[in-house]
């Protein structure tokens, strides 16, 4: 594999690499250039399980809990996918752990009043006065405490 160097994070700009992300780690830039244009360079990644405190000189650990100097992303996580809700029971969990507020994609915040899924009119889910399917309210909203996507997290 070819070396680029913008995929190199160093302390500087660690926070910035995503917990999850499949990387070649090392010490050394000369280390790190090695095993990225190796034959072999899929023997040299892991996952980052962590990034360190700022004050830490080697802030990258990896998933057998050793930690390195410099990180190379070869793939960043997956994007995690949802599903709109397929049941109240579903939906009215997910939505009570997120204390029922969302965040429509042009910044309004709005509460929602009311879920009534299976019914065959597609609304579905209450939004203040409005009344929406569940397919809508995945496109359009995201919880506001965390800014998730409404919608069921399908574990892959």
């Amino acid at each position: 594999m070819e070396f680029d160097k913008s995929r190199v994070y160093t302390a500087l700009n660690a926070d910035e690499l995503p917990i999850g992300s499949r990387c070649v780690f090392a010490d050394t830039i000369h280390d790190l250039r090695k095993k990225v244009e190796s034959d072999s360079v899929q023997r040299h990644v892991y996952v980052l399980r962590a990034v360190r405190d700022g004050c830490e000189k080697e802030r990258f650990e990896e998933d057998v809990n050793t930690t390195f100097l410099l990180a190379y992303l070869i793939e960043p996580p997956a994007e995690p996918k949802y599903l709109p809700f397929a049941s109240n029971k579903k939906a009215m969990e997910v939505i009570m752990k997120h204390g029922g507020w969302v965040k429509h994609k042009n910044e309004q915040y709005s509460f929602i009043t009311a879920i009534d899924i299976g019914e065959e009119d597609g609304y579905e889910i209450k939004i203040d006065d409005d009344w929406l399917s569940a397919d809508e309210l995945l496109k359009n909203y995201v919880f506001a405490d965390d800014e998730t996507r409404c919608g069921e997290l399908v574990e892959e």
